[in-house]
């Protein structure tokens, strides 16, 4: 992709049984409000029907709307960003240094992600959400499906672990799909003090699943308590993901 930022498809991973993820079914990414002609074209050569924007209002009001193919049907979930709460975006270039050091420095910044991170999956609200997102991916005719947030690490990002997690991927390959999200930061973009913001962190999954078991019990308690899902809905996330 030319404008697209941390666009991929899930898919490779095999599962604890023996199977394999499909590529080419579920695909992620960064918001595509800056999606060029070229891009838009390779939406279309992929397939991909279906479109779930986690963005609130704020996020779009400042990045744009997505730019999709005509013929892509766009579902709006729109997330509360838990690394931006307050929905005020800040120009972090405006900050001094000292101002960048007193909010940001002695791990400030890696404790908070950690945090926001957790709390992506205690907040019943939003793993009402992500239950939703669950049954628009097996709805009928809507794969191949891709989905976006601001950045495509963190809401987007949980909802990648949460399906791979649900067909049986094991963690260690769950985070390794996680963690490619950093190697589509830009060199330099970011300073030091912001990179744990800018970037995902295997730390940050590890609260994840800490939290879930502290919220929920297990996973499986996650899928039904949490996300209001039953057994029919992982069996038709296999069959849709799985080889």
């Amino acid at each position: 992709m030319e404008s697209i930022r941390n666009f991929r498809s899930l898919g490779g991973q095999a599962t604890v049984d023996g199977r394999r993820v499909r590529t080419g079914v579920v695909y992620r990414s960064a918001h595509l409000a800056d999606a060029s002609d070229s891009d838009l074209d390779s939406l279309a050569a992929l397939g991909i029907r279906t479109v779930f924007d986690f963005r609130n209002d704020v996020d779009i009001a400042f990045e744009g709307p997505n730019r999709l193919p005509d013929s892509v049907v766009q579902i709006s979930l729109p997330m509360v960003d838990s690394v931006n709460p307050s929905g005020v975006r800040e120009n972090f270039a405006s900050l001094s240094a000292e101002e960048l050091e007193e909010r940001f420095g002695n791990g400030q910044a890696f404790q908070r992600m950690k945090e926001v991170s957790g709390r992506s999956v205690s907040n019943p609200g939003r793993s009402a959400q992500f239950g939703e997102f669950v049954r628009g991916v097996l709805a009928p005719e809507a794969a191949p499906v891709l989905f976006n947030c601001s950045a495509g690490k963190d809401r987007t990002g949980w909802a990648a672990s949460l399906l791979l997690l649900a067909v049986g991927v094991p963690e260690h390959e769950v985070v390794d799909h996680y963690l490619e999200t950093n190697q589509h930061v830009a060199p330099g973009r970011f300073g030091d003090l912001l990179m744990p913001i800018a970037t995902v962190h295997e730390d940050y999954f590890a609260e994840q699943m800490k939290v879930l078991a502290d919220t929920w019990g297990t996973f499986d308690q996650y899928w039904i308590d949490g996300l209001g899902l039953d057994d029919s809905h992982r069996q038709g996330l296999r069959e849709l993901l799985l080889d």
